[in-house]
């Protein structure tokens, strides 16, 4: 029997803009060999909540990551979501040690925050913010966390480790720095998608036949106004605090503005005019209680603060001096930013088994048992 191989590939904000825009013969022809599907991120479009979402095939409600950042609603602390202990779900490679399905499975991430946090059940985790001395002799020198050539660095990796040692599950995702400064039609975009497309073509040359699957966790688009939704309540009687759920210490990337925010009031008892206040304030788009949030988005309810909001095309939240204010920035988090290809090559699926980027992991772990 033909052993099984698998690669997930999340190219963090690359999404079909991204993809349109730059010369990818490679992954246009993994494309024309499988399929290229039109699908849904995860909402918040974040990077926390869509691969970790991916990487157990689970919605938030069941891996309970619901943001980049976590709110103690008891204490009012909050902290950085940099590690596995707010992780409620079973990873892929868990899954696939468990099942015998793996004797050796790999996680590729650029940002160690995301391998403190999905790297339970790998035999191989790699983060290319601080690679070791057998990664850097295999892909070259460490490259700064806030570069196009960091994301080639970690995909030489993974083909070293492919060629190395042959996992039958590999997972990895990128970093999206480059589309957090430069739109898709940019140079610098268009030769970061270039050489990852580049190294893609090397990976499938080395093993035709194994099972290759490219993905986003979000988008990413254009903003013009930052809104503090929690100071905005306040300013009309509403004592609140918001946090915008992209929140981390990445603020090279975005500043912290993101189009996604949960609030939490002061007193619970102001929910439905705190509502309405948000729902008559330009630059938000949708306005739902903890209760309707976590039944519409399928998030965790006891993570998701008392408020969530979402914002327009055009809008990021964040945690402010004013209420609002005027900014240039490219970021994501809202509806407008969840929308996201899934390429596969050499899959026992079709297109329509995928409506989320979290199917690839779910249809994974649903084939095992």
């Amino acid at each position: 029997m033909k052993r099984r191989k698998i690669f997930i590939l999340c190219i963090d904000a690359g999404s079909h803009d991204y993809l349109a825009a730059s010369d990818i013969p490679n992954i246009r022809k993994l494309a024309d060999a499988g399929f290229y599907q039109h699908a849904n991120a995860v909402i918040p479009s974040v990077t926390n909540v869509n691969n970790v979402s991916i990487a157990t095939g689970t919605f938030p409600e069941t891996h309970g990551i619901t943001s980049n950042y976590y709110v103690d609603r008891e204490t009012g602390k909050g902290e950085f979501i940099e590690d596995n202990r707010f992780l409620l779900a079973s990873t892929l490679f868990e899954v696939a040690k468990e099942t015998k399905f793996a004797d050796k499975t790999a996680l590729f991430v650029t940002k160690q925050k995301l391998l403190r946090i999905l790297e339970s059940g790998a035999d191989i985790a790699v983060a290319a913010e601080a690679p070791s001395s057998e990664y850097i002799d295999a892909a070259g020198p460490a490259e700064p966390i806030y570069s196009c050539e960091i994301n080639w660095w970690l995909l030489r990796a993974v083909r070293y480790t492919l060629q190395t040692y042959d996992p039958e599950l590999v997972y990895c995702s990128t970093t999206d720095w480059v589309q957090h400064k430069y739109a898709p039609q940019d140079e610098l975009s268009q030769q970061h998608m270039a050489e990852l497309d580049r190294i893609i073509g090397e990976i499938v040359d080395d093993d035709p036949e194994r099972e290759i699957y490219i993905t986003a966790d979000h988008g990413m688009m254009e903003k013009s106004l930052a809104l503090d939704p929690g100071r905005i309540l306040t300013q009309h009687g509403i004592p609140a605090t918001s946090i915008p759920i992209i929140k981390d210490r990445y603020v090279v990337h975005h500043g912290n503005l993101g189009g996604a925010a949960y609030i939490f009031l002061e007193n619970r008892n102001d929910i439905e005019r705190a509502v309405q206040i948000l729902l008559t304030t330009t630059g938000i788009e949708e306005v739902q209680s903890a209760e309707d949030a976590a039944r519409i988005f399928r998030l965790h309810p006891d993570r998701i603060g008392d408020i969530f909001v979402l914002a327009d095309k055009d809008t990021v939240f964040g945690e402010l001096n004013v209420a609002s204010e005027p900014i240039s920035v490219r970021s994501h988090g809202s509806r407008h930013e969840s929308y996201v290809p899934i390429i596969g090559y050499n899959s026992p699926w079709s297109t329509t088994d995928f409506e989320y980027n979290l199917d690839i992991g779910r249809l994974f772990v649903e084939s095992l048992f």
